[in-house]
């Protein structure tokens, strides 16, 4: 283990324990306090993309679990408060859930570049996101932007890696050994 793998795993510690002292700030404090824990975990997610190892397991694992984690708590706790729309989080959810394991299963695959400018695109919107969650209690436009990029981003990143895989590589076919014809 080097020294990059136990920083990476340490600002994963920190931003996965800051998602409950935004719901104890909401629930607890001004309302305004929730963007500082935001806030915080905008800070872990960006130090997170810039250490991380792309052909690292650990770290494409690590950071599946910590978006996936992120999003969903923060998104059904929004839901839960009314704050955004529950048809299109939900959505966002699933399509963030998608996407993950499609890259935690396909991280030694070599994709196109249009998909790969398209997974970059998705970090750059899920920053913008947490952003947005920032200054939720004050207004939910750029909440809505951020979710509707995200939500674009991964639809289309999730359809063509599921294309990839039934077109040229199934995991299916491995699974079951069976050969292409």
């Amino acid at each position: 283990m080097t020294r990059n793998d136990t920083f990476l795993k340490i600002l994963f510690a920190i931003e996965v324990a800051l998602v409950p002292m935004v719901i104890f700030a909401y629930l607890f404090l001004p309302e305004w306090s929730m963007g500082i824990f935001v806030a915080g975990i905008l800070l872990t997610k960006i130090w997170v993309e810039l250490f991380k190892n792309k052909l690292n397991k650990t770290h494409v694992i690590m950071i599946a679990v910590g978006n996936i984690f992120i999003f969903t708590t923060l998104l059904i706790f929004f839901i839960v408060q009314n704050l955004i729309n529950m048809p299109l989080a939900i959505v966002v959810i699933v399509l963030i859930w998608l996407f993950n394991i499609l890259n935690v299963l396909m991280r030694n695959k070599t994709m196109p570049d249009i998909i790969s400018a398209v997974d970059y695109c998705y970090v750059l919107f899920e920053i913008l996101t947490l952003i947005a969650f920032t200054f939720l209690v004050f207004s939910s436009l750029v909440t809505y932007i951020g979710l509707y990029a995200i939500l674009l981003t991964t639809a289309v990143s999730v359809v063509y890696k599921i294309y990839f895989e039934i077109r040229y590589d199934s995991i299916f076919d491995k699974m079951f050994k069976r050969k292409r014809k």
